[in-house]
């Protein structure tokens, strides 16, 4: 599937760790909103600062660390510590990052004071009729009086380092809602960026491909800006051979388990070893010998996540009144 990797003393990764068990929304294009697998089967609970701090020990001692993100599938700012997992990154001399939907937000100047080195917002639309589209269970009102109070705390505290950004997820049916998302995100000093929707994880979209979209699955998949099945089209004929998902990023459950890749679901046939216990020169291994990688590349997918030029001619083809009726197949 892949070259043989170099020795992981030399290599750098990016780790994506879920802190807490649980996302308060249930987004249509994700693992927890569109109930792919069993749910039930996560490790519950939140992950301790301690052994954020003992994980990040081993890390440092057997690889790069570029940056942690302290969330994957679920909703980092649930947890109750979640100033003190910023401290523990930052004490290691590594970059911090979040990425929330900002319906709940308990403490900010206490999570800007830990200053974390980038904090992303992610939204699909400025009224509660569209927002509610594709941040299913969530409150746009109560997002933009975070986002405001987000910003007031910045200032409080004279956090000059932590990046904010907004980044919109862009469907067929929300274009129109762009621009004032953008200017209200500028009014408050913020970043603002568009990123067209996907859907997860990557077992679903192998599902798709291969016939099997649910009525849910297809009423999603008509609302996407970017067709699944156009964007598979490209993906699929690059013959890839090597995944960045695999070879350059480490994920981690609630209870330190390291999973397959960051696009596959929680399922247990994706753990492949708790990260304390095995070097990550192994744990590497175990990854690369999962069956569901040849499929996720035949198809192209890890291109699919990260983007390609081939894209955006797709994208701006489509309309919100465009009459789609794809077959979902590459």
């Amino acid at each position: 599937m892949t070259s043989a990797p170099e020795p992981a003393s030399l290599h750098e990764y990016i780790f994506y760790v879920d802190v807490f068990s649980y996302c308060n929304l249930r987004c249509p294009s994700c693992v927890v909103g569109n109930k792919y697998g069993r749910l039930s089967d996560w490790p519950h609970g939140l992950m301790r600062p301690d052994l954020l701090g003992r994980i990040l020990d081993k890390a440092v001692g057997e690889c790069t660390v570029a940056a942690v993100g302290l969330y994957n599938w679920t909703e980092p700012l649930l947890h109750p510590e979640i100033a003190s997992l910023i401290e523990v990154v930052n004490a290691h001399g590594i970059d911090s990052w979040i990425s929330s939907n900002l319906n709940v937000l308990r403490d900010p100047e206490a999570i800007l004071r830990a200053a974390p080195t980038w904090f992303r917002i992610s939204l699909s639309g400025f009224s509660q009729e569209i927002y509610a589209r594709g941040h299913r269970d969530g409150n746009i009102e109560t997002v933009k009086r975070n986002m405001r109070r987000l910003a007031e705390a910045r200032a409080t505290v004279g956090n000059t380092t932590t990046h904010i950004d907004v980044i919109y997820h862009e469907y067929i049916d929300n274009r129109h809602e762009i621009e004032a998302m953008r200017g209200f995100a500028a009014s408050l000093g913020f970043a603002f960026s568009t990123t067209l929707a996907q859907i997860f994880p990557v077992e679903k979209i192998i599902a798709i491909a291969d016939g099997q979209a649910s009525p849910a699955d297809r009423s999603l998949l008509d609302r996407l800006a970017l067709p699944l099945d156009r964007a598979l089209a490209v993906t699929s004929r690059l013959n890839q051979a090597n995944c960045k998902l695999l070879d350059d990023m480490i994920v981690l459950d609630v209870a330190g388990n390291v999973m397959l890749c960051c696009g596959s679901s929680m399922e247990r046939r994706n753990v492949v070893g708790r990260f304390l216990d095995h070097p990550i020169a192994e744990l590497q291994r175990r990854r690369r010998a999962l069956t569901l990688c040849r499929r996720c590349l035949e198809l192209g997918i890890p291109t699919y996540f990260e983007g390609d030029d081939a894209f955006v001619p797709i994208a701006a083809e489509t309309s919100a009144d465009t009459d789609r009726s794809p077959e979902y197949l590459p």
